[in-house]
Parts: C-alpha cells; sequence; structure tokens
C-alpha cells in the first residue's frame, strides 16, 4: 500500500500504529500470562505495562513485566493437614511443611500475617520465611507466551499502521478542498 504522506502526518501515523499495538499487545499478554500461570487477571494487569511509548523520532515501544516473585496466597494457597495446596500453572502443588495458619487441628487461629505461605527454615518453632511463587517476567520469557504474543503484535502492527495511514491520508484530503 503506497501512501502519498509526507512528514510530520506520516511520523504521526506510524507512531500511533506503535502505540495502538503496545496498548493492544499489552492487554493480549495479561490474558496469556493470566491463563498460563494461574494468577488471577487483576493481579497481572498490575504487573505488565508499557514502559517506553513510541515517538515520531523512535518509533519503539517496550512492554514490561514486573520480576519480583508473587506471594504464594494469590495462587489460591489453603491449609490443609497435610500441607498447604496451592495453583500454579494449572496444576495442584502441595508443599508439605508450609502453614497459613497456627494452633492445632481443627481449631487453626488466624496468624494476622495477611494470609501469606510460610515455612518453617529449620527445628521446631523459628525461624519461619514466606514462601513466594512465580514472578510474571519469568512466565513472559516462557516460549508458551513469547510465540503467541509476537506472532499477534505483528498482525495488529500491521492492521494498525493500514489503519493510521488511511486516517491521516483523509484528514490531507479533507483539508485539501
Amino acid at each position: 500500500m503506497m501512501t502519498m504522506l509526507q512528514a510530520p502526518r506520516l511520523h504521526w501515523a506510524l507512531r500511533n500504529a506503535v502505540n495502538d499495538t503496545a496498548k493492544q499487545v499489552e492487554r493480549f499478554t495479561e490474558q496469556k500470562v493470566a491463563k498460563i500461570a494461574s494468577i488471577p487477571p487483576k493481579r497481572v494487569k498490575k504487573g505488565v505495562y508499557v514502559s517506553t511509548k513510541a515517538t515520531a523520532e523512535n518509533l519503539e515501544a517496550n512492554i514490561r513485566g514486573s520480576g519480583s516473585p508473587l506471594p504464594l496466597k494469590i495462587f489460591k494457597a489453603r491449609e490443609t493437614r497435610r500441607g498447604v495446596v496451592y495453583k500454579i500453572f494449572g496444576k495442584r502443588e502441595i508443599m508439605p511443611n508450609g502453614f497459613i495458619q497456627g494452633g492445632k487441628f481443627p481449631q487453626r487461629v488466624d496468624l494476622k500475617m495477611g494470609g501469606n505461605v510460610f515455612a518453617r527454615i529449620d527445628g521446631d518453632r523459628y525461624p519461619i520465611e514466606k514462601k513466594e511463587g512465580t514472578s510474571i517476567a519469568y512466565v513472559m520469557s516462557k516460549q508458551d507466551v513469547v510465540c503467541p504474543v509476537e506472532q499477534y503484535a505483528n498482525e495488529r502492527l500491521t492492521a494498525n499502521i493500514r489503519r493510521q495511514l488511511a486516517r491521516q491520508e483523509y484528514v490531507v484530503r479533507s483539508h485539501q478542498i
């Protein structure tokens, strides 16, 4: 598709197309990460973001994921007699020495530690350690996420460039009349 647009309208169209694509790919990535890692979508939304937007001079946008490990409590962790059960990457896993509450069964009491999962490092009582799951950045780097995201980005970029060029050409034609 050949266009008769000149700078600056051509640069504006390309900038808008890249930024629109970045936003669409951000949403697509959030959905993929949430589904693959069994993380609530609301939590993934906080950790995936467009770090740099495209400008007319620099047609590049970056999508980043939070690298900090997520607490196990967001992976639907619950305490049983056998330990703490949680769901990560679509599979139920058990942490035999983990706990969320204190006391003896069946009269367990809340520890007032935010519902987080803890495990004893060594010994009978202390010290204890807060347990964490995966990070959003790690999930984003997996091939299950990277390949579909790249393919979707290429599809959306082509469509967005066509749409933005047509939009700018319409503006130019309407001003010439």
